[in-house]
Parts: structure tokens; sequence; C-alpha cells
């Protein structure tokens, strides 16, 4: 085995010289050298002094650390990185990860089982204290030169590593820890910052086998999520949805938290959230003592203080600490309780029939939206059955309901969806009860407002004849079976696997990448979250009611109150939002700024009972974040 060679970089603002100095000075073998910001005055980004950092490269280097110059080391950090690179040769390996970001939960939820290391998940790359191997850190530079967007440092070295096959593991526990200096790069929003699981002085042994996690719960914004792995990578939920899909009874958790003694004195939201992030960490233990893995609870002491770290004061948070850990030890405590006597068997509380009876076939558009929304369909209590292509009789023995959904919502995924045509002439066959489909609102009307009821044929050369054929066909036939079928109109989605074309999409990659977002005064943004859409679509499945069509929508803004969100979800930065002039100027998304449709609402509550309950503000930063992590969006 080659014996590893390491050269490195500090990278540094000139008003830090000293600090990195102090840093290279660390280094036993003296491979280190700061890297000075070649701008010092232009706009606070750390992508300027990374792309020297990464090329300052030993010609006999096997690995490149580059250090920011904001930490503290280790005792031992310079050897514990030398054997990490014999360990794991031809990984990228970040010493540090974040103790409010789903890296530092990864740390977090390994650190219960034990192991020494853990696979990165799609998220920014941890760069602050980041190794990689010599050929790959010399490729970084002439990347990011390509990258004519923008993308933030720590995203763009994300999408470097992706794009040349790269995996990411992160030690555990954590060898670097940020000093608290403040930011120079512009993170001053992010609040403190802390390693999710820090150790002053770095492990003896480095072994080779990194942990891979089924499920990382991790607490982020105010609320418990989970990162859930998938046949098609991960899947990031609530920690309730979570729960639910694996048959853990969330009343257990409810409970507990209601019977700890310490939660009064908690800011409320703060102290549910860490619970039930917490209750799924021990669900996560299953088999395994928490107590047992030496890590354990010193990674529990950042889970809650990590929630709150953007909106308290680093005293604030430190009177926190201790009130937020043993709640966070109690809760792992119920979570490992509530699945110790259910042998291992997953989902073993959920109904296997729905409670509704037969199953639901979706049918239509295929890929990732459609698979979203059958997964929140069977979170409702429907068994889904995916049927994309061409549909015979006999897959639908059984159904009662059916749902199409228009491949209007991607166009672009590819695939031979059937035929609305074909889908009604076998579910007239197979006598499926309920008929629902799923349509946008964009491709209707030219006027202000789209009236909720079946509208006249448009121009043959208008975008929306398709989708009207297809309406006109359902309209059809519930006249001739006497059937119910139901058209409904959604606003413009949003969330993960929403459609990339959307005016938000591109206000999402341009509020990333710090550039303005051109605003347009007249215009208005009707939307639905993800979540709510699968509701109205289980309303519309549900009851007796004869609605032929029904609009859907979350909610509506104006232009600069949903520029504002935008901006506030994705990237906390100044001036990201400035009004467009001139006929030249662009949204970038296909209107050219004209006013979009807005959808007359009022039959999905007096018809159908249907209401929006999911917060929308987390289906829109869910959104932003996989454009940024799961896309190769531009």
């Amino acid at each position: 085995m080659q014996v590893p060679q390491l050269s490195g970089a500090v990278m540094a603002h000139p008003r830090r010289r000293s600090e990195a100095r102090q840093l290279v000075g660390l280094d036993p073998q003296g491979r280190c050298r700061v890297v000075l910001d070649p701008d010092p005055d232009g706009p606070p980004t750390a992508l300027r002094t990374a792309a020297v950092a990464w090329a300052a490269v030993a010609p006999d280097a096997t690995h490149h650390l580059v250090l920011q110059d904001d930490v503290l080391l280790a005792e031992g950090f310079f050897e514990h990185a030398r054997a990490a690179a014999r360990a794991a040769p031809t990984d990228a390996i970040a010493f540090y990860a974040n103790w409010n970001s789903r890296n530092g939960a990864a740390v977090r939820t390994a650190a219960l089982s034990g192991a020494d290391w853990v696979w990165a998940l799609d998220e920014y790359t941890p760069c602050v204290a980041l190794m990689l191997p010599a050929a790959i850190a010399a490729g970084y530079a002439a990347f990011a030169a390509a990258d004519d967007a923008g993308w933030p440092y720590d995203v763009l070295m994300f999408r470097y590593l992706r794009s040349t096959g790269t995996r990411t593991r992160i030690t555990v526990p954590n060898t670097v820890e940020h000093s608290g200096i403040p930011s120079i790069a512009g993170n001053v929003a992010h609040g403190l910052r802390r390693s999710a699981l820090f150790a002053p002085v770095a492990p003896g042994s480095v072994p080779a086998v990194c942990a891979d996690l089924p499920v990382v719960p991790f607490l982020k914004h105010g609320s418990a999520q989970c990162a859930v792995r998938t046949a098609a990578g991960w899947d990031y939920l609530e920690a309730e949805r979570h729960l639910r899909r694996a048959g853990v009874p969330l009343e257990s958790a409810r409970e507990g938290f209601e019977r700890f003694p310490g939660r009064d004195g908690l800011p409320a939201q703060a102290a549910w959230n860490t619970w039930l992030t917490a209750f799924a960490l021990g669900t996560t233990a299953r088999g395994v003592d928490p107590a047992s893995a030496p890590l354990s609870d010193a990674a529990l002491r950042t889970l809650g203080p990590g929630a709150v770290c953007d909106e308290l004061s680093p005293a604030e948070i430190e009177a926190l600490h201790g009130p937020l850990h043993a709640l966070a030890r109690a809760a792992v405590a119920v979570g490992r309780a509530t699945v110790s006597g259910r042998d291992g068997r997953d989902g073993a509380a959920r109904r296997t029939d729905g409670g509704i009876g037969g199953f639901t076939a979706v049918t239509g558009l295929a890929g990732p939206f459609a698979d979203s929304l059958s997964r929140l369909l069977g979170d409702l209590g429907h068994v889904v059955r995916q049927l994309p292509g061409p549909v015979a009789a006999g897959d639908l023995a059984g159904c009662r309901r059916l749902v199409h959904l228009s491949d209007q919502f991607a166009p672009d995924s590819g695939g031979l969806p059937a035929s609305v045509r074909q889908v009604l002439d076998v579910a007239a066959e197979a006598d499926v009860h309920r008929l629902v489909y799923a349509g946008t609102a964009t491709v209707h009307g030219d006027g202000p407002v789209v009236d909720e009821r079946f509208l006249p044929e448009p121009e043959p050369d208008a975008p929306g004849l398709r989708q009207w054929r297809e309406e006109e066909a359902f309209r059809r036939w519930s006249a001739e079976t006497g059937r119910p079928a139901t058209v409904l109109r959604f606003a413009e989605p949003v969330g993960p696997h929403a459609p990339t074309g959307t005016v938000t999409a591109r206000w999402i990659r341009l509020a990333w990448t710090r550039k303005e977002l051109p605003l347009y005064p007249d215009r208005r943004h009707q939307v639905v979250d993800l979540r709510d859409m699968a509701s109205a679509i289980d309303a519309a499945l549900a009851g007796d009611h004869r609605s032929p069509v029904v609009h859907i929508a979350s909610a509506v803004h104006d232009e600069a109150a949903w520029a504002a969100l935008v901006s506030a979800v994705t990237r906390r930065t100044a001036h990201t939002v400035a009004a467009a002039t001139g006929a030249a100027a662009t949204d970038g998304a296909g209107t050219g700024g004209a006013r979009v449709p807005v959808l007359a609402t009022g039959l999905a509550e007096a018809r159908l009972g249907w209401k929006p309950t999911a917060p929308l503000t987390e289906g829109l930063r869910a959104q932003a974040q996989w454009l940024a992590y799961d896309t190769e969006c531009r």
C-alpha cells in the first residue's frame, strides 16, 4: 500500500493571516501553506480562495487537505488525517460536519451505533476541513472556473465530487471544530456554527469500515425530519411521516414527551421537535444500546442546540444545552423501548388494504414526481399501484379508484405514458368506480381567472389543447358510464420533484447563486404543496360527491411576497430581489413576465371538504434543497 503524502492549504482572508499561520504551524511535517483571497475587497465568498487552495497540490502528494482559517484542530489531527488517507485512499474525507446539517445528523446517528465513519448524505459538502485524493483536488479549479451559475462553494464541491464519482465519508467523531470567529464569507446568518461531535483528541486508530445508514433523523429549520434511503437514493420527509410508514406508534412519542418533567421550561417548538428527532434516533438503534457507544451521549448534546443556532444568541444557546441534552437522552430511550419488542418488523402497524378496499391505480405520468405523489397517497391509506405505461384490463382487476396524472407536470420525463382514451376504455371494462384526472393550471385560459368548469375548446395551436382533450375525454366517460370522474386542476406544484421550468424554480436557482430575482409587479403566484396535492386527490376519490371540475391551491402570493419567501428559504443573503426594467427583462421561465391566470377556487372546500394543511414554507425549502443537491439544474 502506498504511503500517503499530504500537502495542504489554509484558505484565508488577509485579515486572518495570523490565524492561518498558526494553523499551518501545527503541521509537524510542514506540508501546509497559507493561501490568501486573491480579491479580498470583492464580494464575500469562499469561491475565489478555494480555487487557489485546491490548485496548490504538491507534486509528490497523494492527498491534499484544505482547511478554513476559523477552525480548531484536535490534538494529533495531522497524524489522524494521514491515517484516514491510508484507510480510505480514494474517498473524499470531511473532518467536520455542522451540528444543524443533514451530515451532522449522519455523524450523530453513526455515533449511536459506535461507527468510526459515515457516508455523507446528499447535501452541500462539508468544506470546513476537507481532504481529497490529489488528482481529484487538482481538478476542482477547472470545474469551478466552468461554473457560470455561481453556486456556493460547498454546493459546487458537492456537484464536482458527484461528477467525478468520488464518495465523501465523514469522521466519527469530528476532529475539527469551528473557532467561533465571525464569518467573513457571508455566513453570519447561519448563527453559531459548531461540530455535531467534536473530539479534542483525535482517535488513535482509523478503521476502513464506513457506516451505510438506512435512516438518518435530523432537526433542521426547527422541523424534525428524516433522510430515508430508497432504491432511487435518499428521500427526505417529516419525521412523523417516516415513523408512520415504519409502523412506529406516534402516540408513544407524544406520551413520552408529555411525561418528561423538564419540557415546560424549554421553548415549546424546539422542545417537541428535539424530542421527536431523538425519538426517531432511538427507533434506528433497534438491537443496539446507545449507552454502550462511547460517543453517543456527546452526540446527543448537540442535537437541540444546533436546531436553534440561527435564532438564539450563543449565551441563550448555552443556557439551553443541559435541558435539551437531558430531553434528547430521554427521547432516545423512549424511541428504542418503543421498537424493542417489535422483532425488527418495520411497518407492523401499517394497514395493508388502505382501510378503503381494493387498490388505487396511478396512470399517466411516470418518474420521481409520480413516485412522490404515490407515496403520499399511500400515507393517506391507499394501496397504490403505479401503471405508467399502456394498461391492460388485468392490470386493473380489483382496482376501485384510478388517478391519471397529466404529463404536463413533467413534459420531459420520458417514457411512454398510456393515452387517456386507452386508460378510460380499460377502466370501464374493469369496473373501476371512481376516477380523478390531475392536470395543471398553466395550460388554461387567456383571461385573468380560470373558472371551475369545463372550458371551451382552445385554438389549434394553443398550449392547452392536449389537456383540454384529456379533460373532455373524462367528461364524456363519466356521462357514458354514469360513474363519477373529477378533473382536478392544480396550481404550480411546490416541493421536491416539482417541475423545474417554473418561475419558482428559476428564482430558487437565482437565490442560490446570489443573483437578482426579476420582478413583474402585476404577476401573482398561485401554488400548491405536493402534500396538499395528495390530500386533494384523496378527497376527490372519497365520498359520493359529483364535482366535475375542482381547482386546488395551497396559497396565492403577489410577486414581491413570493420572491421574498423564496429568497428566505433558499439562501439568507441581502440584495437578492430587484425589479425588472425594460422590454428585454425576462424571468428565464418562459412567461416573459406575463400575468399567469389565477384559478378560481371555492369548490374544493364546498364540494370535497378539502382545505390546505401542509406548511408551504417546508415544501418550498425542500424544493430548494432538492434543486441544489439532487438535480443537474443550472
